[in-house]
């Protein structure tokens, strides 16, 4: 009789025991974890291309655009927030297939070169232009539900000033022989060193759509014929707080 009393009773004791254990734990671990002052966003969307040459003809896929930010938000009343940010921003310009790809070289002066090649041979995979920058956006956010819920529809508009680090071309291709060719070149193909935009958001909680479009050409006046007043905006999704 004692042996079915107080082996239910030491389960009891060793359950109750294990569970203040672990809240004691958890609660240390949550002290000692330092958290973040601010939040991570991901932005996500497709590049679209405006003034653009022949040359260069668009394609949507391969044009997308990834940037990735840490945003600190102040509150300055009970429903606005300004929500200044710094991060990366990663585009791509993919172009048809089987089009012109870009070149850089020297010519017979030692001046530099920019322009465009026709690959030789058939089967292009990929064929891309890769811009990325270090972004810098700011926005003011309207919380419809409040600064103190934040867990409704919200609403911003903001402007970014971001600056060109890295740029390079990819093509994969099969050559006029038969060989799978892949070539990546990095320089700056006479792109600008700054770019300046706006953007809106229209989100729910953590989840929001957005536009973004840009002031500034992509292409200076050293650039490729035809792209000194190319223009380009983005659209997409972003997730916020990860």
């Amino acid at each position: 009789m004692m042996k079915k009393i107080i082996f239910p009773l030491f389960t009891v004791l060793l359950l109750t025991f294990g569970h203040v254990v672990k809240a004691q734990l958890t609660e240390e671990v949550k002290k000692k974890t330092p958290e973040l002052p601010g939040q991570i966003m991901v932005d996500f969307g497709f590049n679209s291309t405006t003034d653009a040459p022949s040359t260069l003809p668009y394609h949507w896929w391969r044009s997308k655009s990834i940037g990735i930010y840490f945003v600190k938000s102040f509150e300055f009343s009970k429903k606005l927030e300004l929500r200044p940010g710094i991060g990366v921003s990663l585009e791509k310009f993919g172009h048809n297939k089987n089009m012109e790809v870009f070149t850089y070289g020297e010519d017979a002066l030692g001046a530099d070169t920019i322009g465009f090649t026709t690959v030789l041979g058939s089967g292009v995979k990929k064929n891309q232009l890769a811009v990325n920058y270090i972004d810098l956006p700011v926005e003011v956010r309207f919380n419809f539900s409040g600064n103190d819920k934040k867990d409704g529809l919200f609403l911003a508009i903001g402007g970014s000033a971001a600056y060109r680090f890295e740029s390079h071309t990819k093509i994969k291709y099969t050559d006029e022989y038969g060989n799978k060719m892949k070539d990546k070149k990095k320089n700056d193909f006479g792109l600008n060193k700054i770019r300046l935009g706006a953007y809106g958001r229209l989100g729910y909680r953590s989840f929001s759509v957005f536009y973004k479009t840009y002031f500034t050409n992509v292409f200076n006046s050293s650039g490729p014929t035809g792209t000194a007043d190319m223009l380009y905006s983005t659209i997409g999704i972003s997730l916020t707080g990860l």
